[in-house]
C-alpha cells in the first residue's frame, strides 16, 4: 500500500475499530453540520459511496441549506428529507465535520440506542462519539476519510469518490490558498487526481461558474457592508426582504462571507444570515491570530480559529449588536468572551 510521506496521525486502532463497526452492522446514517459546506457533504457521499460498495444501508443528512451544485455530486440521492429522517433508525451514525451534536441542530445525542463515530477535523471538537478520529492538523475532513479508505483498501476509492473528496479539500483550503493548505492537503488532493478526480472540472463548476440569480443577490449583499472598530471590524448581511427583492436562496450564499473578509485592513469580520424572525445564522472570518472559533462556542457553534460559525435565536439587528461587542473584546485582546447576556 502506498504511504502518504506527511500524514502525521494514522489512527491505526481508530480504523480497526470503526472497521469492526461496519462489519457487525447494517444500517447506517452518516450525518453533517447545519448548512453543510463542500468539505461536510463530499466527505459524506465519499464515506457513503464505500458504505454503500460494501453492502450496507445508507442514509445522509445535515441540517440546514446547501449549495444546489452539491447535490449534484455522486450519490448525492442518498440523502433524505427531514421527514424521513423521522423514520431512519440507524445502528451506527457517523458524524462527520461535526464539532459538536449542536452543530446538528442536536438531531445526534451520544448516549442513545446508537453508536456514533466521529470524525472531524475542527479543533473545537467535543470528542463526543464511541470512536473519535479529530486532527486539527487535517486541512479538511476529506483528507481523514482518504486516510481512512487508504487503511481499509484503497480499491475503494473510485473516480466518484475521488471527485467527492477532491472536492472537500478544494473547497476548504478556498482553492489551495488558505492557510490551512498544509503539505499533506496537497500530497492528498495528487493522488485523488491519479484516482480519477477532475481539478479543473470541479474548480470551474464550484468555484469559477455562477448563477445569474447569485450574481443579482450578491449585488444587494454587497451594498449592506459596514465597517466598525476604525476599519477593522466588516460586517455584511443578507435579509429575508433582499431574497423576496432579488430572488435566490439562502443556499446561493455560499462563500459571500469571503468578500467581506477580502477588505483590505480588515482582521475581524461576520456576515449574517436572516433565516426568521428570531434566527439568525453568522460566519465569522479572522485574518490575524483573533480565535473566532472560541465566540462560536459561546453561543453552541464551533469552527476553527480563523473561520467559525454560530446562530443567535435573536432579530437580525439585535443579533449584529451583540457580535460587535464580541467582536470588539476579541480586538482588544481579550480571546476568551464571556456568556452572552
Amino acid at each position: 500500500m502506498k504511504v502518504n510521506p506527511v500524514t502525521e496521525e494514522t489512527f491505526g486502532k481508530e480504523f480497526e475499530d470503526i472497521s469492526s463497526i461496519i462489519s457487525e452492522h447494517k444500517k447506517f446514517l452518516i450525518l453533517g453540520h447545519i448548512d453543510p459546506d463542500g468539505d461536510c457533504i463530499g466527505s459524506m457521499l465519499a464515506f457513503a459511496q464505500y458504505l454503500s460498495d460494501i453492502g450496507k444501508e445508507v442514509a445522509c443528512f445535515a441540517p440546514g441549506q446547501a449549495a444546489e451544485g452539491f447535490f449534484r455530486l455522486p450519490k448525492a440521492e442518498l440523502f433524505i428529507t427531514e421527514e424521513e429522517l423521522k423514520d431512519c433508525a440507524p445502528d451506527v451514525i457517523f458524524a462527520l465535520d461535526t464539532p459538536t451534536p449542536a452543530r446538528t441542530a442536536d438531531l445526534m445525542q451520544p448516549g442513545e440506542n446508537h453508536i456514533i463515530v466521529n470524525i472531524d477535523h475542527h479543533p473545537t471538537n467535543r470528542r463526543y462519539g464511541n470512536v473519535n478520529v479529530v486532527d486539527e492538523r487535517a486541512a479538511a475532513t476529506a483528507v481523514l476519510v482518504f486516510r481512512f479508505l487508504s487503511a481499509v483498501d484503497r480499491k475503494f476509492i473510485t473516480a466518484d469518490v475521488a471527485n467527492c473528496l477532491y472536492l472537500g479539500i478544494l473547497l476548504d483550503t478556498g482553492g489551495f490558498r488558505f492557510q490551512n493548505t498544509n503539505a499533506e492537503a496537497l500530497y492528498t488532493a495528487a493522488e485523488l487526481v491519479e484516482f480519477g478526480a477532475d481539478p479543473h472540472s470541479l474548480a470551474h463548476e464550484f468555484i469559477y461558474v455562477k448563477y445569474f440569480r447569485t450574481l443579482k443577490l450578491l449585488a444587494s449583499v454587497l451594498g449592506s457592508l459596514t465597517l466598525h472598530c476604525g476599519g477593522k471590524v466588516a460586517f455584511m448581511e443578507v435579509s429575508m426582504e433582499m431574497l423576496e427583492r432579488n430572488g435566490g436562496s439562502m443556499r446561493d450564499t455560499e462563500g459571500f462571507v469571503d468578500y467581506a473578509a477580502a477588505v483590505d485592513d480588515v482582521e475581524l469580520s461576520a456576515f449574517f444570515r436572516e433565516m426568521g424572525p428570531a434566527e439568525v445564522r453568522v460566519s465569522l472570518r479572522s485574518r490575524n491570530n483573533h480565535d473566532v472559533a472560541l465566540l462560536a462556542e459561546k453561543y453552541g457553534g464551533g469552527g476553527h480559529r480563523k473561520a467559525a460559525g454560530l446562530t443567535i435565536n435573536r432579530d437580525l439587528e439585535s443579533s449584529k449588536d451583540l457580535i460587535i461587542k464580541d467582536l470588539e473584546n476579541l480586538l482588544a485582546g481579550n480571546d476568551h468572551p464571556c456568556s452572552p447576556q
